[in-house]
């Protein structure tokens, strides 16, 4: 079953403001006249008598018959008008049991005033079609879907920093970065699509940052009479998509999201082993007790797989009725993508050894020994695999 996930936002950003906590925040020129602001004019009649002047008459709401008059005045309603769009412009590549997967969007406060504002996420039912490819669907709901808004503006999520779930104060023409952050499950598979929407609410501006934003604003009085003397707040928003609890001109915009679930797809060989050498010195090798066999394992990240595979620990045990090596003197080589410049790493008898890094992000170190991390095994750890990379192990053994 597809959930609904409201949060109630504690937390924000003053636009316009200047406080260390939001350095990253510009200001931004209002929409419109501002709420609020009062309207007046005032006309003036000039006329004679019998060809004499008279004193001109102002105007005046009820009618005025003689002086300077009153000015007729308004104050400007409020325009309550937010439009939340998708930062991301495709799926958010993700991995299954990924935790802190983030989904990037932006509100913007269209309206005249200064207001606070509200989210809630939405995790769309199964069959919702990806909003950036519509061959794809929606198959499964990451767990723990929670907002959070950016401390300084930028569209990189920060756990340290971003720590509130609402922004209390968004001044009018002004906009702000706000994530969804979610874990992938572990079960998902290559391909798996999850459909999230970013829902934003009107809200009542709250006091400061660590109080968050007020109450939801949901009486849209449009339909009331219009009060010359009273800002009035009207909604002016467009609808969301079906089944975001988003209607046109309900005090709430949203924009949907998708993460793509992507896998690494290793493939590990370990071919025939090859005849070195055997006893007799005969042309043809064969594999007779005293014969040298050399085994070749390789690691593959299919160039399809669009992830890396990292961390990949190969252990190998000995094969029964063989000795390690040559006369118990072992010959081992790895040549893993990003280490040692592309040349092998030999690995001697007796020690752990480790390798360099030579390929930059997201190559790692690798190691490799045989009967010191595990007895009679060869061990390798430690290997990075980009899309398309390959590792390549080779080691001899004798046949007792």
């Amino acid at each position: 079953m597809k959930l609904v996930n409201a949060v109630r936002l504690t937390g924000a950003l003053v636009a316009g403001v200047v406080l260390s906590l939001f350095a990253g925040t510009a200001s931004a020129a209002p929409v419109g006249t501002p709420t609020g602001t009062t309207i007046s004019n005032l006309a003036t009649v000039a006329y004679s008598v019998n060809g004499v002047s008279q004193a001109s008459i102002g105007s005046s709401a009820a009618g005025n018959t003689s002086g300077a008059g009153t000015a007729t005045t308004f104050v400007v309603d409020t325009k309550l008008s937010l439009v939340v769009t998708t930062v991301d412009s495709s799926e958010v590549l993700v991995a299954a049991g990924q935790t802190g997967a983030v989904l990037v969007y932006q509100v913007t406060n269209n309206g005249n005033s200064t207001q606070g504002i509200n989210f809630s996420t939405v995790q769309e039912a199964t069959n919702t079609l990806d909003p950036f490819n519509a061959a794809l669907k929606d198959d499964f709901d990451p767990t723990s879907p929670t907002v959070w808004v950016s401390s300084s503006n930028v569209n990189t999520y920060n756990s340290a920093t971003d720590t509130s779930h609402s922004l209390f104060s968004l001044a009018s023409g002004s906009s702000n970065y706000v994530f969804i952050v979610s874990t992938v499950p572990a079960g998902q598979v290559n391909g798996d699509i999850a459909v999230e929407a970013l829902v934003a609410q009107e809200a009542a501006t709250g006091a400061n940052y660590a109080a968050g934003a007020g109450a939801s604003i949901t009486t849209d009085q449009s339909g009331s009479a219009w009060t010359p003397g009273t800002a009035q707040q009207i909604f002016y928003d467009t609808a969301g998509g079906a089944g975001d609890g988003d209607a046109a001109n309900d005090g709430k915009a949203s924009s949907r999201d998708a993460y793509l679930v992507r896998v690494a797809a290793l493939t590990i060989t370990k071919g025939t082993p090859v005849v070195l050498s055997d006893p007799t010195g005969d042309a043809i090798k064969h594999a007779i007790p005293g014969a040298v066999m050399q085994y070749t394992v390789t690691i593959a990240n299919a160039a399809t797989a669009r992830l890396n595979a990292s961390s990949i620990t190969l252990t190998d045990a000995l094969p029964a009725n063989t000795s390690w090596g040559t006369s118990g003197a072992g010959t081992m080589t790895v040549a893993t993508p990003g280490v040692n410049s592309g040349n092998p790493l030999s690995c001697p008898d007796g020690s752990v050894t480790t390798g360099t890094v030579t390929g930059g992000v997201p190559y790692t170190a690798d190691s490799c020994d045989f009967n010191k991390t595990t007895a009679n095994t060869i061990t390798v750890s430690g290997i990075t695999l980009k899309p398309g990379d390959t590792t390549t192990i080779v080691y001899t053994v004798t046949i007792n």
